[in-house]
C-alpha cells in the first residue's frame, strides 16, 4: 500500500514539474494580419500579398507571408510562394532574422542580424513591418 501511494505521489509530482516548463499554448497571439493588392512589375501582372504574424513574446515573433500572382486568363489569384520570418532578441543590442522561402528553384533560407535596443515585437511594429508589406 505504502508503495503505491509512493509510486502515486511521484507520479503527480513529475506531472507538476513538466506542467511548469512547458510553454503554455496560450501564449501565441496573432498580433497582426493583412492583405495587400498591387502591380508586381517582375511578373508584369496584379499581386496579392498576405501575411500573418504570430508573437510568443516580446521576444519573438514569426512571419507567414504568401504571394499570389493575378493569372490574366482565368481571373483568378493563383499561389506563387510562401514565406516565413522569424525575429528573435539574442542580445541586448541584437535581433536575429530567420528568412525561409519556397520562390524560384528549391528552398531558400537566409539568417541576418540587425543592432538594435528594441524588443522584437518593438522592431516589427517600428521597422520590420514596413518592409514586408511591400509588393
Amino acid at each position: 500500500m505504502n508503495k503505491s501511494i509512493f509510486m502515486m505521489l511521484s507520479v503527480l509530482f513529475m506531472v507538476f514539474v513538466g506542467f511548469q516548463f512547458a510553454e503554455p499554448a496560450a501564449a501565441v497571439k496573432v498580433v497582426d494580419h493583412g492583405t495587400k493588392y498591387g502591380w508586381d512589375g517582375q511578373d508584369d501582372t496584379w499581386a496579392k500579398l498576405t501575411w500573418k504574424t504570430y508573437q510568443y513574446n516580446n521576444n519573438f515573433l514569426k512571419i507567414y507571408r504568401t504571394f499570389y500572382t493575378k493569372n490574366p486568363k482565368t481571373k483568378k489569384y493563383v499561389l506563387n510562394s510562401h514565406e516565413s520570418f522569424t525575429l528573435a532578441k539574442v542580445t541586448k543590442n541584437s535581433i536575429k532574422i530567420t528568412y525561409r522561402s519556397d520562390a524560384g528553384i528549391g528552398p531558400v533560407m537566409n539568417i541576418f542580424y540587425d543592432k538594435t535596443k528594441l524588443t522584437a515585437a518593438q522592431y516589427y511594429w517600428r521597422v520590420f513591418k514596413h518592409e514586408i508589406t511591400v509588393i
